[in-house]
């Protein structure tokens, strides 16, 4: 009678053959996740006396990422921002042109000051739509309250309560009162009850007060690391009796004015003199628009310096995290060919051993 190894159960060689086998496979399974992921281990623990560091590292690059992933966001829509507030500015700087026109012929001449008043409602649409501009996360120009559309009415803005309330004024011109109709259409653009105001609620304030509204994003470590994502429409100055405050909103105010001149010619008392009004306002609204697209480029490179600096930080701390936790690859095609190599040799030698008696040990 015979007996075989195997019939001396698990502290048998067929036992301690399949254990190496089983650790062979365990490391054949780590050595694929380090050629197919290119790092060390799936998990921190299996990064030895590395982990600690990593550990350090990971939050660090993920803030970074962050931030730069907010950074990028405020530079997508001050770029929007710029581009309308430049194409508002043009719209300024031709009705000042418009203006200086109307000077020169007296307005003698029907169709020029009709054309003006056609291209002022018309504008006064195209302006609401303008400041409605969406990035897809909210109105760009309505800061905090980026949910609510800018002008809630940019279509029907040449025939709003503002418009007719100014229209009103404007019918009472007279050749010496030039400066109160001002006044007064200044003090109806600036009313920012429901009733009145063209904007949305939550901007309808003050000039400095929509100033502070601006949607700050957090672009750095500290508390002093914010951006403006962007400027808001009734955002600037102090008002005085010829200005809201806002160049946006004063540059609106005189569209409505030059709405409510039709009819009137060179023979209507106050006409010349509120046309040059009409032109040094638009001019100084142009201004003061331009001013404002300078801010949002001021920002935009204070931005992109960050960024720089940022990205070089991230380099060097995703350099570290690579010496850390990548896998050699090199020393990882080599194992692999050893595993199988080792494998093919445990299984050989369980074949050999399963014929074998006690007789074969002695």
């Amino acid at each position: 009678m015979s007996l075989s190894v195997g019939q001396y159960g698990a502290s048998g060689m067929s036992q301690i053959l399949s254990d190496g086998i089983q650790q062979i496979r365990d490391q054949q399974q780590l050595n694929s996740w380090q050629a197919t992921q290119g790092t060390i281990s799936s998990s921190i623990a299996g990064l030895g006396d590395n982990r600690g560091a990593t550990l350090a590292l990971s939050p660090k690059l993920a803030q970074l990422a962050d931030y730069q992933t907010n950074m990028s966001s405020v530079q997508s829509r001050l770029s929007i921002s710029s581009k309308a507030i430049e194409q508002v500015t043009n719209i300024a700087q031709s009705f000042s042109s418009q203006m200086l026109g109307l000077q020169s012929t007296l307005g003698s001449k029907a169709q020029p000051l009709d054309a003006t008043i056609s291209n002022a409602n018309s504008s006064l649409s195209t302006i609401g739509n303008i400041l409605n501009t969406s990035d897809g996360m909210g109105y760009i120009f309505s800061g905090t309250a980026e949910n609510e559309p800018t002008v809630p009415s940019p279509n029907q803005l040449s025939d709003s309560p503002l418009a007719k309330s100014i229209s009103k004024i404007v019918s009472g011109l007279s050749g010496n009162n030039v400066d109160d109709i001002f006044k007064q259409a200044t003090a109806a653009a600036a009313d920012n009850s429901n009733s009145m105001s063209v904007f949305s609620p939550s901007i309808s304030t003050s000039a400095e007060n929509a100033t502070a509204m601006r949607r700050q994003v957090v672009t750095g470590p500290t508390s002093a690391s914010t951006s403006a994502n962007g400027v808001v429409a009734t955002e600037g100055g102090q008002a005085s009796d010829t200005s809201t405050g806002s160049p946006i909103r004063d540059m609106m105010r005189d569209m409505m004015i030059v709405s409510s001149m039709k009819g009137m010619s060179s023979t209507t008392p106050g006409f010349t003199e509120l046309a040059k009004k009409l032109q040094a306002s638009f001019t100084d609204s142009s201004s003061r628009l331009i001013d404002m697209n300078t801010s949002i480029g001021v920002e935009q490179n204070n931005i992109k310096s960050q960024q720089k600096t940022f990205t070089s930080v991230q380099t060097s701390l995703q350099t570290q995290m690579s010496t850390n936790v990548d896998a050699d690859m090199a020393v990882v095609a080599t194992q692999a060919s050893d595993l199988s190599t080792r494998l093919k040799a445990s299984y050989s030698l369980i074949a050999k051993t399963k014929g074998m008696t006690l007789a074969d040990y002695m």
